[in-house]
């Protein structure tokens, strides 16, 4: 009976030491990943295959940031988390499940600027703590340009994916075809140019809300990883 209380002490002592937020995207995360089983065990029933291949996808995504934690030992920003999990619920739950594409032309666009944007400030993050942590003097236009390749980059290879599916299981994840994939592309590229000219701003003049809010975070909540913490910015 002590051996099958372990994990449960266990868990009980990680929920005590959780602030709100913390709290706030374990149970997130939580319900998201018992409704995408829910619909990926429907879909099997079914025969949907798209549909459960596409929850079995989204449903790995949701302990990306679990595993990015334990592998690498960096903890993520809680606004990235709920960002990732909104994300993969207005994608999969209200895109695929609820035909959301089908109903709104703009959904997919919006999503995949939404998704560029934020791959872009991952990308700057990434950028920033290298900076931080190797001691490197870099231009800001160095942070801009990182932060829009990295963003243009996964874009790219999503849309790769969605091709090779749609060539290789007969599925329909581009819809039109290649006018599809060319808007998405060019909304991925609009989503990255912002994200890489709000990179460029912060760290020439400092003047961001919301890079400077998860640059804040990632110092705090990886205080190994950046020594002393964060020194000051370079212009």
């Amino acid at each position: 009976m002590g051996a099958a209380l372990g994990p449960l002490a266990r868990f009980k002592e990680r929920w005590a030491g959780w602030a709100w937020p913390e709290r706030l995207q374990f149970l997130s995360a939580l319900v998201l990943q018992l409704a995408i089983l829910g619909v990926l065990v429907g879909a099997l029933e079914e025969g949907r295959w798209l549909v459960a291949f596409t929850a079995a996808v989204v449903l790995v995504l949701t302990y990306l940031p679990a595993l990015i934690e334990r592998e690498l030992h960096i903890q993520v920003p809680i606004e990235l988390s709920l960002a990732l999990c909104v994300f993969l619920y207005a994608s999969f739950g209200l895109g695929e499940v609820k035909q959301f594409y089908l109903r709104f032309w703009w959904w997919d666009l919006m999503l995949h600027s939404f998704s560029a944007l934020v791959m872009g400030l991952i990308g700057f993050l990434l950028v920033h703590t290298f900076h931080q942590t190797r001691r490197v003097v870099l231009p800001p236009l160095y942070f801009a340009l990182t932060s829009f390749g990295f963003a243009v980059t996964l874009g790219t290879l999503w849309e790769i994916f969605e091709f090779l599916m749609d060539w290789g299981f007969g599925f329909n994840m581009q819809k039109s075809g290649l006018p599809d994939t060319m808007t998405d592309l060019m909304v991925d590229v609009a989503g990255a140019l912002v994200a890489a000219w709000i990179g460029y701003h912060y760290v020439r003049d400092g003047d961001s809300l919301i890079v400077d809010r998860l640059v804040r975070r990632v110092v705090a909540k990886n205080p190994r990883l950046f020594g002393q913490g964060e020194r000051s910015r370079t212009s």
